[in-house]
């Protein structure tokens, strides 16, 4: 069997460890808030001048965009619905002879109404016939050919025309122009303010886009429109578009 060996340890030494080891605490203890400070500091970001800036600008549209449609009412549905299908095909076929796509027209609602009687206290209401809407969206890019569309509509049956908006294709390229308009106005308004409070515009930090587009031009001089003997759809002003862009920019002050 084997005997342990004991190992004193003068006190001395021993209690030259226990220092030690408090003298490393400590010095850690004092190097983490400075690691912490550090960081702060690192994350803080430096003092900008942020602005917004906005670009317009103004073109003639080049396409319409109309809801075109037939309302009847007959006494059965399936009456309601033949007549409503036969008109409507008659209004599409009307449209497409004015040069519009088959691609451009599309069904955008269908709807069934009953409709019922005003009953007597004490009675129940009853079904006297039925009402079918049915409505087409038009996209008609040859501009000068509105009126002409719409004209064929309502002597083809159509019978609403909920508006008309007028808008661009392609606006690909004004909307670029108007991003450099905006980009501009905010440089103008950094300029300003650095001026005013007396110091100078840096380096820029960010860019960001926040909004912009095509604003249509809306004309609801279509709606419940009149019967073809009353004189059609009449003349169709496009009037002009605006298309917008909107900026945020931060740049940093010139020391």
């Amino acid at each position: 069997m084997k005997q342990m060996t004991k190992i004193r340890v003068p006190a001395m030494f021993a209690i030259g460890i226990l220092v030690a080891a408090g003298v490393v605490a400590m010095l850690a203890q004092a190097s983490a808030p400075k690691i912490a400070n550090a960081q702060t500091a690192t994350n803080t970001p430096k003092t900008n001048i942020g602005v917004s800036g906005t670009g317009r600008v103004t073109v003639q549209p080049d396409t319409a965009i109309a809801s075109v449609g037939v309302d009847i009412t007959a006494p059965t549905l399936s009456e309601a619905t033949k007549q409503a299908s036969e008109k409507m095909t008659a209004v599409i076929n009307a449209i497409k002879a004015q040069g519009v796509d088959a691609k451009d027209i599309q069904t955008t609602s269908y709807n069934v109404y009953p409709i019922t009687n005003q009953p007597k206290q004490g009675e129940s209401s009853q079904i006297t016939g039925y009402r079918v809407s049915n409505i087409v969206t038009v996209k008609i890019r040859d501009i000068d050919n509105v009126g002409k569309v719409l004209d064929a509509a309502l002597e083809a049956g159509a019978n609403s025309v909920n508006g008309v908006f007028f808008t661009v294709n392609d606006p690909s390229k004004a909307q670029d122009e108007a991003r450099t308009l905006a980009v501009k106005d905010a440089m103008a308004k950094a300029e300003t303010l650095a001026t005013a409070a007396g110091v100078k515009v840096g380096n820029i930090i960010s860019i960001t886009e926040t909004s912009g587009g095509v604003v249509p031009v809306y004309r609801s001089a279509f709606e419940s429109a009149p019967a073809p003997a009353a004189g059609g759809a009449g003349p169709v002003e496009t009037g002009s578009t605006e298309i917008t862009a909107n900026v945020e920019m931060h740049f940093e002050i010139a020391q």
